[in-house]
């Protein structure tokens, strides 16, 4: 086993000398479980640590970068089909009345979850294996496909209870409420508000703007589904048992890692709303340089170009998070199979 892969078996747990929030060795007969557990001071502290734990593991194994750019592939097709969609809701178009809008939603959301599931089982067998070396991307997601009918299965469980979550949700959030305080602000407007563009399809419709809030309450809610069934795909393509089974277990071991899971989620949702933060930014320069140009939306080309490299890079940096995050769950997933109480 050379040095680099002992390194970041080391961080996945996969060696006895892993870090304790990773994989916690089992306690001798008679002894304490309280520090183990998922309550204790220490918790917020094994939080964190399994969340570092993914970030050095995706830093010492590059390959895993595929996924956060096969997760923006999804996510990009998720807005294409929801701007689509809208588009073609409203006038001059009218050719999507409110059924074909939630069978529609459906489908997208559908195919949104499974492939979503489908690279996070990849992810999970990729990192998995107690072997001198990780699987590459492709050997990671060539193994998922051996569990495609039960990823496709759960796929529509999750797709049928967010899509009901989103049309809820839609409707005690109105998207004018909700998003335009955001979207008015820089550099946000610089891209997104219609006043800027010209009218009609390419560019400059309300269908924008509708059709990237409406990806990111569906965005939410996978996010919401897939942390509270956190270690279904896990259980599905490591231990093979049906959705029924995988369910209920993933109840039960979530019981002994909630705490540190809590924190792992805090941890990677802090991040990325640091780096919205730094969208202030650009309405302190904006301010400074051209302040005479506030009470205009058109703000120059050089100022688009650097809102849209701005907002590629926040994407960027979420399709990462989520990344760490699939990793911090196989860490999460094997300290809870260590705290379970022997039968």
């Amino acid at each position: 086993m050379n040095q680099h892969s002992l390194g970041a078996h080391r961080w996945l747990g996969l060696c006895r000398k892993a870090p304790a929030v990773i994989v916690l060795q089992p306690e001798t007969p008679g002894e304490s479980r309280s520090d183990s557990g998922a309550g204790g001071s220490g918790m917020i502290g094994r939080g964190i640590e399994v969340t570092l734990s993914g970030v050095k593991t995706l830093i010492q194994n590059r390959q895993l970068l595929w996924f956060p750019f096969f997760t923006g592939l999804v996510l990009a097709g998720l807005f294409i089909a929801q701007y689509i969609i809208h588009l073609l809701s409203v006038y001059p178009y009218d050719a999507i009345d409110f059924q074909r809008w939630i069978i529609l939603t459906f489908a997208t959301e559908l195919s949104t979850v499974f492939c979503l599931s489908f690279l996070l089982a990849g992810l999970v067998l990729s990192v998995s294996l107690k072997k001198s070396s990780l699987l590459s991307f492709r050997e990671g997601l060539a193994r998922a496909k051996e569990h495609l009918k039960p990823l496709a299965g759960w796929s529509l469980v999750l797709a049928l209870a967010g899509t009901l979550i989103f049309f809820l949700s839609s409707g005690l959030l109105p998207v004018e409420s909700t998003f335009r305080p955001v979207f008015d602000q820089f550099p946000f407007n610089f891209i997104l508000l219609p006043e800027i563009y010209h009218i009609g399809p390419a560019g400059g419709t309300f269908a924008t703007e509708y059709g990237l809030a409406y990806t990111l309450i569906l965005s939410a809610v996978n996010v919401l589904l897939f942390v509270l069934t956190l270690f279904v795909v896990p259980l599905l393509v490591l231990e093979k048992k049906s959705l029924k089974e995988v369910f209920l277990r993933s109840a039960a071991l979530m019981k002994n890692v909630w705490g540190e899971a809590a924190v792992c989620v805090l941890v990677l949702g802090m991040v990325v709303y640091a780096a919205l933060l730094t969208s202030s930014v650009f309405q302190i320069v904006y301010g400074i340089v051209a302040p005479e140009m506030l009470l205009f939306w058109y703000p120059g080309d050089e100022w688009i170009a650097a809102a849209l490299i701005y907002l590629a890079a926040l994407c960027c940096l979420a399709f990462v998070v989520t990344t760490v995050g699939g990793i911090a769950l196989l860490g999460l997933y094997r300290s809870a199979q260590i705290r379970e109480p022997a039968s």
